[in-house]
């Protein structure tokens, strides 16, 4: 929203809602959110958690914990994450954030960049980062000195004449990563390689996006036309 990350009440009436964005420092521009959850994508046992992935107008994403509020003393981000290449770079702003499903990777697209991958924590253990990670980081200050570098980064789709285009893991085991483009393509980059295994014409202007089946081997495509295709992978 153009008025920060909001918090909406389904109880209440549109004007008896909070006013003002959940995080000071985005309270201009947020483009792009996923909330932290406890155990994998799928778990009937997944938790809510106080923590948010976010991103705007500019390089860093960071993990912000929502129980700090508005105009407190403490930083309400936990840990940040930005790419080697945009250290300097300012006319970039977050598009998609999306969480792999062991919760282990953050994927990032950017607008008028690339798409990159990068580690949550790189210290948790192999079962995953848990809450002690998040709060042991937290409580340790590590915020804003040493953003997390990217894994990888994959590119060739063109991401500048829209700012809706998503990128999401997709696959049993998140082998993939997709994408859309202002050429109207979806781009399915192979997430080890980064080579492009599929590179399919989903709209006639611009290709927003891809919505991957969380177990199927099924996804559909949005953009600018007035339908949205379903394709089933072969």
């Amino acid at each position: 929203s153009e008025r920060g990350l909001l918090h909406f009440d389904l109880r209440l009436p549109a004007r008896s809602q909070k006013r003002g964005s959940l995080i000071e420092e985005m309270k201009k521009t947020c483009k792009a959110c996923a909330p932290w959850r406890l155990g994998e994508d799928g778990d009937d046992c997944q938790l809510q958690s106080a923590y948010v992935f976010a991103g705007g107008t500019g390089v860093d994403v960071a993990l912000y914990d929502l129980r700090m509020t508005v105009g407190s003393s403490t930083n309400q981000a936990v840990q940040r994450y930005r790419p080697r290449a945009l250290q300097n770079k300012s006319s970039v702003a977050v598009s998609g954030i999306d969480l792999s499903r062991n919760k282990r990777e953050l994927l990032i697209s950017y607008e008028s960049d690339q798409i990159y991958t990068f580690p949550i924590f790189p210290d948790a253990s192999a079962a995953g980062p848990t809450m002690l990670d998040i709060e042991g980081s937290d409580s340790a200050g590590k915020t804003s000195d040493k953003p997390i570098p990217e894994l990888c980064s994959y590119g060739g789709h063109l991401n500048r004449m829209t700012f809706l285009k998503q990128a999401k893991y997709a696959g049993p085991n998140d082998e993939y990563i997709c994408t859309g483009s202002d050429s109207g393509h979806a781009w399915i980059y192979e997430k080890d390689s980064g080579a492009v295994v599929s590179f399919l014409k989903a709209d006639n202007h611009t290709c927003n996006g891809i919505v991957p089946h969380p177990s199927l081997p099924y996804f559909i495509t949005y953009g600018i036309d007035s339908t949205a295709k379903l394709w089933r992978a072969t």
